[in-house]
C-alpha cells in the first residue's frame, strides 16, 4: 500500500504507455496517480478533517497512511484495500466470497505467500493472478515469478482477508516432506492388497510420519486431527481454539498407508472401508498420557479419519481460569453450593460445557461426597469420582443409569446430556429428593433451557421446585497478549454489541489480532469463557410456575442483575481479553 506514485507501470507486452510500436514518438508522460487520501475522500469514506489527523500521525511513526486509517478506526481494512485498487488501476478481490482452489495455491509455497502477504487467486493462458495485500511490492511479483515460471498479475486483497484465507492454505512441514519421500507405495489404494497393505504400515517411514503428524498436533494444543481425502492430494487439518488450519497436504499416494496405519493402532478392522468405524488410541507424549478417539467415515476420495485429542493432564481448570467476572463469578459460586436442586448448562456443541461440569466436580470433590457421573464417553477420569459411561447395546442409557444411580446413595450426580423427557423427568425427581444434579441442555440462552424442559414434558411447577439455575455459555479465543494491537473498530462493530455508550467516545482500548511466532501468526492463543448466569430467584421461580415465555423470564433475571453473553462478551472486548469478530463469531446479537 502507498500514497505516492511507484513510477511508470510497464504493461506485459514490455512497451511504456502511450509509445508506437515502432518506436517513433517518445512516451508520454506518465498520468501522476491521485493519493489514497484523496481517493478515500472522494468515495465519501473519510472526511478532509480525518486525513489530517491521519496524515499527522502518519508522520509520528513509520506506517503507511491505510494502515494509519485503519488503527484510527477512520476505514476498515476492505474499504482501504478498495481505495489502494482505484488509485492504482487495478482489481480489487474480496476474499470474503474467494473459495480457495488448492491446484493454484500450490504453484507458490506458504512460506512465500506468507512473507510476501499474497495469495495465489487464478491460473490461466500461462499468468497467475496474485492477490497481494501491497501490490507494489515488485521484488515479491519477482520472487513469484522465478518461484512458478507464469507471469504475476497483481490484483488488491485486504489484509484480513489474506490472513483468513492463509490459514487455510495447503503446507508441507519439511521435516515430514523427508519421511513421504521415503514411502514407497505398489500402486493406488484399491490396488494395494491387505497383505502389502499390512507390510507398508509396519515399516518405519509411515509409522514415522504417523507419529510426527499426532506428536505436532499435541504439542500445537489441537484438539482434533483431520485427515480427508481429495481427489488428487490428502488434506491434514488441526483444529485449535476452536479454528480449523491446514497443517499439510501429502500426496494422494500416501493415502492409504496413513489411514491404514491410523486404523491399525486403533484396532479397527483395516479391509472394511464402506462402513463408518470409531475406536481408541493410547499413547504417552512428552511425559503426558494422550487419548485419542478415532472415527472414520467413507467418502467418495477414501475414508476420512477424524480424531479427537484428550488430553489426561488437562483434565481440571480452575474457577479462577474459565472466564468468571467478578459478578459472574459470585453467582456461579452461590449455585454450586446448595445441597440439592438441578443446576443446567446450556449453549452449542463445543461450548466448553464438558469443562465447565469438570471445573464444578472438581471443586465439590471431597472425602464426604459420593459423586457418581454417567456420560457419553467419559472424557476425563477423575480421581474420588464414579464415573459411568452409556452402552446402549448392553441397555444402559442415561435414563437407566439415574435409576441405578438413586439407589447408590449419592450426593452429587452428573448427567452428561439431558436428552429426552424420560432423563429429565428422573434429572427433576433427583434434583427433589435431595441431591445436587448436574447436566447440560442443547438451547441458544439461559432462559431457553427453562422453557425447554417445560416443552420436553416436564410440569412447570416441578421445574420451578428444582431449579438453582442455569448456565449459558460459548467459547472465544483470547489475543495474544504479545502481539495483540489497539484499533478503533467500525462503528457499525460497535452498535451490532450495544457498545455504543461505552467505547464510542474512543478512551477505552479495543484490540484486535496481529499474529506473531509466539501464537503460530494466528493472533490468538487459548480460549476463555462467556457466560450468562440465570438464579432460579422467587420471581423467576414464579414466572415458570405460570409458563412464561423465556423472553418474560428473561426480563425479571435481567433486573436481578443477570448479564447476556452479549454483555460478558463486550466486557471481555474492554478488557483486552478477545476482540469483537470472535464475540460477534459466537453469540446471537438482535438487531
Amino acid at each position: 500500500m502507498s500514497t505516492t506514485p511507484g513510477g511508470p507501470r510497464v504493461p506485459r507486452g514490455g512497451k511504456m504507455d502511450g509509445a508506437k510500436a515502432d518506436g517513433a514518438k517518445a512516451p508520454a508522460a506518465p498520468r501522476r496517480r491521485k493519493p489514497l487520501g484523496e481517493v478515500l475522500i472522494d468515495a465519501g469514506l473519510i472526511t478532509r478533517e480525518q486525513l489530517t489527523a491521519a496524515i499527522a500521525q502518519q508522520k509520528m511513526g513509520k506506517d503507511r497512511l491505510g494502515r494509519v486509517l485503519i488503527t484510527m478506526g477512520i476505514g476498515t481494512e476492505k474499504d482501504i484495500a478498495k481505495a489502494i485498487a482505484q488509485q492504482l488501476n487495478m482489481e480489487f478481490v474480496d476474499l470474503d466470497d474467494f473459495i480457495p482452489d488448492e491446484t493454484v495455491l500450490l504453484t507458490l509455497p506458504e512460506h512465500l505467500a506468507r512473507r510476501y502477504q499474497l495469495i495465489p487467486l487464478a491460473l490461466a493462458n500461462g499468468t497467475l493472478k496474485v492477490g497481494m495485500v501491497d501490490p507494489l511490492d515488485i521484488v515479491a511479483l519477482d520472487d513469484v515469478r522465478r518461484q512458478t515460471g507464469h507471469v504475476a498479475e497483481p490484483a488488491v486483497i485486504a489484509h484480513d482477508g489474506f490472513l483468513r484465507v492463509l490459514n487455510q492454505y495447503p503446507a508441507l512441514d519439511e521435516s515430514l516432506e523427508a519421511m513421504i519421500q521415503d514411502i514407497k507405495t505398489e500402486g493406488p489404494e484399491e490396488e494395494l492388497g491387505l497383505d502389502s497393505l499390512r507390510k507398508l504400515v509396519d515399516e518405519a517411514p509411515v509409522v514415522k510420519l504417523v507419529n510426527s503428524m499426532i506428536l505436532q498436533a499435541i504439542r500445537q494444543r489441537a484438539s482434533d486431527i483431520h485427515i480427508e481425502p481429495q481427489e488428487t492430494r490428502v488434506r491434514v487439518r488441526y483444529r485449535i481454539d476452536g479454528a480449523l488450519y491446514n497443517v499439510m497436504t501429502p500426496p494422494k499416494h500416501i493415502q492409504a498407508a496413513i489411514i491404514s496405519r491410523l486404523k491399525i493402532m486403533a484396532d479397527m478392522d483395516i479391509a472394511e472401508r464402506r462402513l463408518p468405524q470409531d475406536g481408541r488410541i493410547q499413547l504417552k507424549a512428552d511425559n503426558r498420557e494422550i487419548d485419542l478417539r478415532v472415527s472414520t467415515i467413507p467418502t467418495v476420495f477414501g475414508e476420512k479419519v477424524v480424531m479427537r485429542i484428550l488430553d489426561k493432564s488437562h483434565t481440571v481448570v480452575g474457577i479462577e481460569k474459565i472466564g468468571l467476572l467478578s459478578d459472574n463469578r459470585e453467582r456461579f459460586e452461590a449455585m454450586i453450593v446448595k445441597p440439592y436442586g438441578i443446576i443446567l448448562l446450556t449453549g452449542p456443541t463445543g461450548s466448553g460445557k464438558t469443562t465447565t461440569l469438570y471445573t464444578i466436580l472438581n471443586r465439590l470433590n471431597s472425602t464426604e461426597s459420593n459423586i457418581i457421573t454417567i456420560e457419553d464417553p467419559v472424557e476425563y477420569q477423575m480421581a474420588g469420582i464414579n464415573q459411568v459411561m452409556v452402552n446402549p447395546k448392553a441397555g444402559l442409557t442415561f435414563a437407566n443409569g439415574l435409576r441405578a444411580f438413586l439407589r447408590q446413595d449419592p450426593d452429587i450426580i452428573m448427567v452428561g446430556e439431558i436428552r429426552d423427557e424420560e432423563t429429565a423427568r428422573i434429572a427433576i425427581h433427583a434434583a427433589l429428593t435431595g441431591h445436587l444434579v448436574l447436566s447440560t441442555l442443547h438451547t441458544n440462552d439461559a432462559p431457553g433451557a427453562v422453557t425447554r424442559l417445560v416443552d420436553m414434558g416436564i410440569e412447570p411447577f416441578l421445574v420451578s421446585s428444582s431449579l438453582i439455575g442455569v448456565i449459558a455459555q460459548r467459547l472465544v479465543r483470547t489475543l495474544c497478549e504479545r502481539c495483540k494491537q489497539p484499533y478503533a473498530p467500525p462503528a457499525e462493530v460497535l452498535e451490532r454489541l450495544g457498545a455504543g455508550m461505552v467505547a464510542g467516545d474512543g478512551q477505552v482500548p479495543i484490540y484486535r489480532p496481529v499474529g506473531c511466532e509466539f501464537c503460530g501468526k494466528i493472533g490468538y492463543k487459548g480460549r476463555i469463557g462467556i457466560f450468562e448466569i440465570l438464579v432460579a430467584d422467587e420471581a423467576v421461580k414464579a414466572l415458570v410456575t405460570k409458563g412464561a415465555s423465556a423472553a418474560d423470564i428473561r426480563a425479571a433475571a435481567t433486573r436481578a442483575g443477570m448479564w447476556s453473553l452479549a454483555e460478558d462478551g463486550l466486557e471481555k472486548i474492554i478488557l483486552g481479553m478477545t476482540s469483537p469478530e470472535e464475540v460477534l463469531d459466537v453469540v446471537y446479537v438482535d438487531d
